[in-house]
């Protein structure tokens, strides 16, 4: 028997964001880099392959968390040539096993000066808010754009007034298979994503009509405390949605622990389904999401319909 309701992240899944959250890390780290060590003309220091490798320890489902931690080994560890700070990002990226940004800090401590750490957290001013870190203004700035990001944050732009990197998304999900979830799952569908509820609204708005906008959690807009891996999105959807068993459809270890942390915590029934087209390397977010008790893998959410109907009828 299918859960009684389905439950989606949006990066990476229902959006390929390639092209947008991933061009804003870059763009971002690049923009604040050469305003505050310009010297060291670094305009192409991310790859894609550091943020995958970031996303994939678990602790890093904020794209300004995955800025902050790069930024911050970069400018306190004084790499002064490319491949070796990148070198030092891979070095950080594979001691933090599943940790967020606080322990970024205490891997740096074992190795640099503190002066250097205390100097360069206070110029990121991170994790302050928008308008206060300059960090956190700039990401948004470039990724919503003038206009949207007045309309988020009800400030005006400062550092950036050029094209907003949210229209890059490229919508994954075909309206013909939310409609076909929407008969399987009686229209209790939501979203549970690391966006504002605006970012989510602007880039869905051809599907908006099959979600359940109430029962969505959008984590952009909540305390810190509340981001992923924590259940508490998980238990506030299901809640709404009057769910007792829920799929949650994700493509990050993030996604995982966090229906893992809301079974244990609150006694949901949920089932993790991943998928693997849109991230950097396929075969090891197939390998990290199935090793990790994935119940199962799909290429992209349009595969959705054909797997749950042969799981409803018993074939």
């Amino acid at each position: 028997m299918l859960p009684d309701s389905i439950i989606f992240d949006v990066d990476g899944v229902l959006i390929d964001v390639r092209r947008s959250y991933n061009l804003a890390i870059k763009n971002t780290v690049t923009f604040i880099l050469n305003q505050i060590s310009p010297e060291l003309h670094y305009t192409n220091l991310v790859t894609d392959k550091i943020i995958a490798e970031l996303r994939q320890t678990g602790g890093f489902n904020n794209d300004v968390d995955t800025c902050y931690a790069i930024l911050l080994v970069v400018l306190s560890s004084e790499q002064g040539h490319l491949i070796e700070a990148r070198k030092f990002v891979s070095l950080m990226t594979k001691s933090l096993n599943g940790l967020g940004i606080k322990y970024v800090e205490e891997f740096l401590a074992s190795c640099v000066s503190k002066h250097n750490i205390n100097k360069y957290k206070r110029l990121l001013n991170y994790p302050s808010s928008v308008g206060k870190s300059l960090l956190a203004t700039v990401f948004d700035e470039i990724f919503y754009g003038p206009e949207l990001f007045l309309k988020q944050h009800k400030i005006k732009p400062r550092y950036y007034f050029g094209d907003p990197l949210i229209d890059n998304d490229k919508i994954i999900i075909k309206k013909e298979t939310m409609s076909k979830l929407s008969q399987l799952f009686d229209g209790k569908i939501s979203v549970v994503s690391g966006r504002s509820k605006l970012a989510v609204e602007y880039s869905l708005e051809t599907i908006l009509e099959y979600i359940n906008i109430d029962a969505c959690v959008f984590l952009e807009d909540e305390l810190r405390k509340h981001a992923k891996p924590s259940p508490y999105a998980l238990h506030r959807a299901t809640k709404m949605l009057s769910s007792k068993s829920a799929i949650y459809v994700g493509d990050s270890l993030e996604d995982l622990l966090m229906t893992k942390l809301a079974e244990k915590r609150y006694n949901l029934k949920m089932t993790f389904i991943g998928t693997y087209k849109y991230s950097f390397d396929p075969a090891r977010t197939i390998h990290l999401l199935v090793t990790n008790g994935a119940r199962a893998m799909i290429r992209t959410v349009n595969q959705l319909p054909n797997m749950l109907n042969k799981v409803d009828t018993g074939l």
